[in-house]
C-alpha cells in the first residue's frame, strides 16, 4: 500500500483539487479492495491509515484528503469508514494547532451531526398528504427515515423490502424524504409500493432543510432511530439492515 504513493510529492498544494490526485485516490481506494466485501470496511481502514499517514507532511493535503475521502464513503454508505475518518486518522493529541484543529472540525462537522450515537435533527413539516408530522414529538419506538428518488430502482426495492418485511403500523414508523418531479409524482410512487407512514417532498430537492440537515450526498440513505431519536443505524441496504435487525432481536 506505501509503495502506491511513491513519487507523489504530498508538500505539494497544487495537487489538491487536481485530477491526477482525486483518479489516483479513487484507484487507490478501489485496487486493494475490489471483490471482498467482507473486508473491504477493514482494508479501506487500512489504505486510509497510509494514506492520511503519508498526507500529513502538510496539513492543507491532509484536510484535503480527509474530506475527498469522507465524501467518497459517506456516499458508499460505508458507515465503519466514516466513523474511522471522523476521529481524523494519523493526528496525535499536541500535534496540530487549535486553527488546524478548527479547520478539521469544519470539515468533519456535518458528518459527525448524523453519525450513529447521535441525536437526530428534527425534522417538521406537512407531508405530501398533508398530514402535520414532528419528527422529536413522535412516540415511536423505532423511526426508519428514507431518502429516496422515484427514477432510482434501488430505492424502490430498498422500501418495498422495508414494507414487506417490517410491521410499519406497530413496530416501525416510516419517514421518507423525496427527490421527485413534483407532489404527484412521489404520491404515485408511494402508492404504487403501498406504503404507509409520512412521506414528504420539496421543490428544493437536495437543497430542501432535510437534505442538508441530514447531510444526503446520494439516495438511497436511510437511518434508523430509537425511541429518543438517537441514531441506532445507517444501513448500505436491506441485507445490512436486516442484520442488524436480527442482532438486536427486532422480528423482520
Amino acid at each position: 500500500m506505501s509503495s502506491y504513493w511513491d513519487g507523489v510529492d504530498f508538500a505539494d498544494t497544487t495537487l489538491i483539487g487536481s485530477k491526477v490526485l482525486d483518479d489516483k485516490m479513487v484507484e487507490f481506494f478501489f485496487s486493494f479492495t475490489d471483490g471482498d466485501e467482507q473486508r473491504f470496511d477493514s482494508l479501506s481502514i487500512k489504505g486510509l491509515g497510509v494514506l492520511l499517514g503519508k498526507a500529513k507532511i502538510q496539513m492543507k493535503m491532509y484536510e484535503y484528503v480527509l474530506g475527498f475521502a469522507l465524501n467518497g464513503y459517506a456516499k458508499m454508505g460505508r458507515d465503519a469508514v466514516t466513523d474511522y475518518l471522523l476521529n481524523y486518522p494519523q493526528i496525535f493529541e499536541g500535534e496540530i494547532t487549535k486553527e488546524q484543529g478548527m479547520r478539521l472540525d469544519s470539515i468533519t462537522e456535518p458528518y459527525q451531526k448524523v453519525r450513529v450515537g447521535v441525536v437526530a435533527p428534527n425534522y417538521s413539516g406537512t407531508t405530501i398528504d398533508n398530514k402535520n408530522y414532528n419528527l422529536y414529538e413522535s412516540d415511536a419506538q423505532h423511526i426508519i427515515v428514507v431518502f429516496w428518488s422515484t427514477d432510482c430502482e434501488y430505492c424502490h426495492d430498498f422500501l418495498t423490502q422495508i414494507r414487506k418485511h417490517l410491521d410499519l403500523k406497530s413496530d416501525f414508523e416510516l419517514v421518507t424524504f423525496a427527490l421527485a418531479d413534483d407532489n404527484e409524482d412521489v404520491a404515485k410512487q408511494v402508492k404504487k409500493m403501498h406504503l404507509t407512514g409520512y412521506h414528504f417532498y420539496d421543490d428544493l430537492r437536495w437543497e430542501s432543510k432535510a437534505f442538508l440537515d441530514y447531510h444526503i450526498t446520494s439516495t438511497p440513505t436511510v437511518f434508523v432511530l430509537d425511541e429518543n431519536k438517537t441514531i441506532v443505524c445507517k444501513p448500505y441496504d436491506w441485507y445490512e439492515l436486516k442484520d442488524w435487525l436480527k442482532l438486536n432481536n427486532l422480528s423482520y
